[in-house]
Parts: C-alpha cells; sequence; structure tokens
C-alpha cells in the first residue's frame, strides 16, 4: 500500500475515531482498551524487539523486563485471588510499598533509554545506570514529576504526542497533501471541542460502564487533566458535566486513534514482516488469552495486562527520542539551508 493510500486511510480513521469518541466516549476507550490494546502491545514488543530494541547495548532490554515486573507486581496482588495464597502483610508489601516505587522505575528506564543510544561498553553501561538513579532520585518526590511521569507519560504523552510526533516525522519525509491534513487534523479535532455543542449527544452511559471506568482508576487521567487545565481547583471527575465529556472524548480519540495509527502503518514500517508463523500463533494465543479475562472480569483483564502495557511503553521510549532527536536535526538542517 503507498503512503498516499495509507495518508487517506488515516485520514477516515481520524475522522472515525473522534465521531465515535463524540457519540461513546467511555464506551470507545474501555473496549479500545480492551480489545485493540493488548494486540497493540504485543505486535509493537516483537517488532522494536527485531529492531534491537533501537539502542546500541541491548542488555537494556533486562532492565525493562525487570522495571516491567516491578512495575505490574501491585496491581496484580490487588487482585483478591492472590488473598487466598499469601498473607496479608505480603500483599501490603506489594500494594503499599512496591507501589510507591512505580513511578521511579518508569523514569528511571527514560533516563536509561536516552544514554543507552549512545554506550557501547560495560563501564558506560554501569556509569548511566547511577545517573539514571540519581536523577530519578533527584525529581522523584515533587508535584511535577508525579504528575508527568506517573500520570502523563504512560498515556496521554505516549498515546496523544509521541503519535503526533511520528505523524509530523512522517510527512518531513515525504510531504504528501494528506499526511498534511492529518496533522492538522490530530491537532485540530481536540481543540474543536471548545466549540462543539455536546446536549445532542444526550448520553446515557449504563452502570456496568460507570463501575468498569472507576473500579480500574481510569478517571484519575481525567481528574488530573481537568485540574491542569484550570477546570476544578482540586481533583474531580463527574460522568455528565460537559467539561468532563469533553476531556473523555479527547482521551477516548486518542487512545482509539493511537492503537488504529498503528494497524494503519503496517506496510510503511513493515512491522508484519517479523510475524513468523509461531509469533503469530503465540500472539494470537496470548491475545485471546488476555480478551477472555477481560470477558470474564474487566479488571481482571487489565491487570494482567499491565506488564504488556507497561513494558512496550518502556521500550519505545528509545524510539521516541530518535524521533524527536531526528525532528530537531532536520530542523537545523532546514536552517542552514
Amino acid at each position: 500500500m503507498k503512503i498516499h493510500t495509507i495518508d487517506k486511510l488515516n485520514l477516515g480513521l481520524l475522522l472515525a475515531s473522534f465521531i465515535l469518541a463524540c457519540f461513546l466516549p467511555f464506551e470507545l476507550f474501555l473496549f479500545g482498551y480492551a480489545f485493540l490494546g493488548p494486540l497493540h502491545y504485543l505486535t509493537e514488543t516483537n517488532w522494536i524487539a527485531d529492531k534491537n530494541y533501537f539502542v546500541i547495548n541491548t542488555y537494556w532490554k533486562y532492565l525493562v523486563l525487570g522495571a516491567a515486573i516491578i512495575y505490574a507486581m501491585p496491581y496484580v496482588f490487588s487482585l483478591p485471588i492472590f488473598s487466598q495464597f499469601f498473607s496479608e502483610s505480603i500483599i501490603l508489601f506489594f500494594t503499599g510499598t512496591v507501589v510507591k516505587y512505580t513511578n521511579f522505575v518508569l523514569f528511571f528506564i527514560l533516563i536509561s533509554a536516552i544514554l543507552a543510544l549512545f554506550y557501547k561498553t560495560y563501564k558506560a553501561f554501569v556509569l548511566s545506570l547511577l545517573i539514571a538513579v540519581l536523577l530519578s532520585v533527584w525529581t522523584y518526590s515533587s508535584e511535577a514529576y508525579i504528575l508527568i511521569n506517573g500520570l502523563l507519560l504512560p498515556t496521554i504523552i505516549h498515546v496523544y504526542l509521541f503519535t503526533v510526533l511520528f505523524m509530523i516525522y512522517g510527512v518531513q519525509k515525504n510531504k504528501t497533501k494528506y499526511g498534511i491534513i492529518n496533522i492538522a487534523l490530530v491537532l485540530g479535532l481536540p481543540l474543536s471541542l471548545v466549540f462543539l455543542d455536546i446536549d445532542i449527544f444526550h448520553y446515557q452511559f449504563t452502570q456496568g460502564v460507570k463501575n468498569n471506568y472507576v473500579n480500574n482508576n481510569f478517571h484519575a487521567l481525567n481528574a488530573n487533566l481537568a485540574k491542569l487545565f484550570g477546570v476544578y481547583d482540586d481533583l474531580r471527575f463527574f460522568f455528565y458535566e460537559k467539561i468532563d465529556l469533553k476531556i473523555q472524548i479527547f482521551i477516548a480519540f486518542a487512545y482509539i486513534y493511537h492503537y488504529l495509527n498503528w494497524f494503519s502503518k503496517t506496510t510503511i514500517i513493515g512491522w508484519h514482516k517479523q510475524l513468523t508463523t509461531q509469533k503469530t500463533i503465540i500472539i494470537s494465543v496470548i491475545w485471546v488469552v488476555v480478551l477472555c479475562f477481560y470477558w470474564y472480569d474487566y479488571r481482571f483483564g487489565l491487570v494482567l495486562s499491565i506488564f504488556l502495557s507497561v513494558s512496550h511503553v518502556m521500550l519505545e521510549f528509545p524510539l521516541n527520542v530518535i524521533t524527536i532527536r531526528s525532528l530537531f536535526s532536520s530542523k537545523l538542517k532546514i536552517n542552514r539551508k
């Protein structure tokens, strides 16, 4: 499929994602997160692994593995089923103590990813780890650190900001008309929510949708975005307030298009070429198993897919850094001309 055709396809996906998000802001997000999310995590992780994680020193992948396990453990041990097999003190250790360091490991991997692009020797590897630890500890307790790294980095920054940057990078390389239109849309559609009269949608959310959204703590992102935008002075979330609905439309749009954009780029970056028959079977089986858990209990499926989710976010860090560096280097070349 040619780039021109893919750009036209993405134009349709952008509009479809936004329209569906307007009509089904919570339902679309919950469905996409459960159905498209795990398949995205698995296929992108396979592609990144085939690219040697975009770093010079591949020891870095073991850091990601360890960090993802630490990050996922508090969520796993929060499931009621584990209370039957482990003592209260063990469960409290993971849910009360280890959980305090999830933000730390995420930021640590981000710093180490930046450094992993450059170090080659074992000594440099160890030195970079020390630098990453010091930077992580230095910023650990700040409010901005908790908001940006703990909440926004694995969510909106990952699914929206980096998606926009990838699109800009693609347009710089190919400069297609539809590519430019898509960038205008991905930036302009969320801004159009300021003027959109959402009363026309007559929202009515079922108790199941409300429970799945709140019980899985998805609403923390909404509340923090509302506070960040100056809507509320503290953390608040309501299902039927206009501003909360518009924030949710943006979140649903950002996530759904992030997933669809990845699958639409199959022929551009060729991530499907690394899918051998064996890998395809493994990925398909894991995906179906995760879907079954989501179907059985949304919370159960979410917790079991946390490791896949956070590891793919971490593994993408070097690619994010490379993309940002390429964007700036391209601008420098243009200015020099």
